[in-house]
């Protein structure tokens, strides 16, 4: 079995008191977070930064948490099982998107629990849910709540 690596950014902003998601819709119909491969000698941070650019357009504002969010799944591809590993990092980001066409059909900003709708696999929809559950952990802006 072959091990597979990705990297990606969960897209987020608040727009009016409220967090938005940014997923993008693949040609093949498939809604995800942006993703992708690292280059040579890139961090994993610097990966996902530069898929979250080519496929959107977005650059980040400020990362909400260094620890990523895994996903983890098989699939086949040319006769071959592939063990897929996708760690997101959970950010704000800026700027208007710019879908990169050749890879991406669509995207939408999507309120938390329309994004868990609209996502189209399982494990996507539980990082839906992990990231809910840790939004809940920070105010509007992104800060941590304290606890009195």
């Amino acid at each position: 079995m072959r091990r597979d690596f990705s990297y990606g950014i969960i897209p987020l902003q608040v727009q009016e008191g409220l967090w938005q998601m940014l997923l993008i819709q693949h040609h093949a119909g498939h809604w995800a977070f942006p993703k992708g491969h690292p280059d040579p000698g890139e961090s994993p941070q610097q990966s996902a930064e530069r898929e979250l650019w080519e496929e959107t357009g977005l650059t980040l504002e400020r990362y909400l948490s260094l620890e990523p969010f895994i996903e983890n799944y098989y699939f086949s591809h040319q006769g071959h099982r592939i063990h897929k590993t996708v760690a997101y990092f959970l950010a704000l980001v800026k700027g208007d998107v710019v879908i990169q066409e050749r890879e991406i059909r669509a995207s939408q900003w999507f309120s938390l629990s329309e994004g868990y709708q609209r996502m189209t696999f399982k494990e996507g929809k539980r990082i839906c849910i992990q990231v809910t559950e840790f939004l809940k952990t920070l105010d509007s802006h992104g800060n941590p709540l304290i606890s009195s």
